[in-house]
């Protein structure tokens, strides 16, 4: 059964060399690896030329302006294999990686998406802190109801052609409709928690909150909520609700800095079971308050275009 890589980039000079040595030093190799750049003006398409020539067996097809979701798309469609395993330049899958994630296919017939995992490589502290507040230990992944990431994922062509590909709409959280088209299909996921690539957290402060609002934008446009949501608004209508009425009863004020304080301790506590370290553990709650801030200010705006505009119909 022929399986592919395939990938989107854009203005990835500074990763794609590392990402493509990844791929090629995989246990099983693809039987075709397709990148397609999204009209990249930083180097990214010369030094993928550069690796083709000296013998990389890699197919570059370059669509200005593409977003993920198109690119996927038209990665997928342009590739002649039954199954396509998809991750994302920037990250690094593990030798064994894409030999794990289409393993399942060929052991079980019925199988048509295998959901695999990710985990953080992050190099400083700041970065160990966002990866605790942000990423979930594989034990406290349930398999029946995770939802997997482009980043680590392989499905047979059939299934992406019976739910007409990844929303090409969706420029923020493409994955989560997909994946949940897939699952109202019927198709049949495995969860492969070895198939494991390992990416680099988003360390900038104001990257980190983009990188969330998008996520929450794109969810409300398609008309999907989540359990995290009702957390970050429920703990902010309480703080508001607690400082209006505090006008007329000020010790309610006092329910601020309590409701605080057992926000870092439950984050931190988390975040020392994941990481170990005491030090990441006391500044996780950081990176949780701008993730909460992010999703709040990123679902509601969300809303509000898919009431102007009627995002998210398909």
């Amino acid at each position: 059964m022929k399986a592919a890589l395939a990938t989107t980039c854009y203005r990835e000079v500074e990763a794609i060399d590392a990402f493509i040595d990844a791929v090629l030093a995989q246990t099983r190799q693809p039987d075709e690896i397709v990148i397609v750049d999204a009209g990249s003006d930083d180097g990214t398409i010369e030094r993928i030329e550069a690796r083709i020539r000296d013998g990389a067996p890699i197919r570059l097809i370059v669509q200005p302006g593409a977003n993920r979701s198109v690119g996927r798309n038209r990665a997928v469609a342009d590739s002649a294999a039954d199954l396509i395993a998809l991750t994302d330049v920037g990250a690094t899958p593990r030798p064994d990686w894409f030999e794990r994630i289409t393993a399942p296919f060929e052991r079980h017939e019925g199988v048509d998406v295998v959901a695999g995992y990710y985990t953080a490589d992050p190099q400083t502290l700041w970065e160990t802190a966002v990866a605790a507040a942000t990423v979930p230990l594989v034990e406290e992944v349930s398999p029946d109801s995770f939802l997997p990431s482009a980043r680590s994922v392989a499905f047979r062509r059939s299934a992406w052609e019976n739910v007409g590909g990844y929303p090409e709409w969706a420029s923020h959280n493409e994955d989560t409709p997909f994946d949940l088209a897939l699952k109202a299909s019927g198709a049949h996921f495995v969860f492969e928690p070895q198939a494991v690539v390992e990416w680099r957290p988003q360390a900038r402060l104001r990257k980190l909150f983009v990188q969330f609002c998008r996520y929450a934008r794109g969810d409300a446009q398609s008309r999907l909520w989540f359990r995290h949501y009702t957390k970050a608004y429920g703990l902010l209508t309480l703080k508001l609700a607690l400082l209006a009425i505090g006008v007329f009863w000020w010790p309610l004020w006092l329910g601020i800095p309590v409701l605080g304080s057992l926000y870092w301790t439950r984050h931190a506590m988390r975040a020392r079971r994941r990481t170990g370290r005491t030090s990441a553990a006391l500044l996780a709650p950081a990176a949780n308050v701008i993730v909460d801030c992010a999703h709040v200010i990123g679902y509601t705006r969300g809303l509000f275009e898919r009431r102007q505009h009627g995002s998210g119909d398909g």
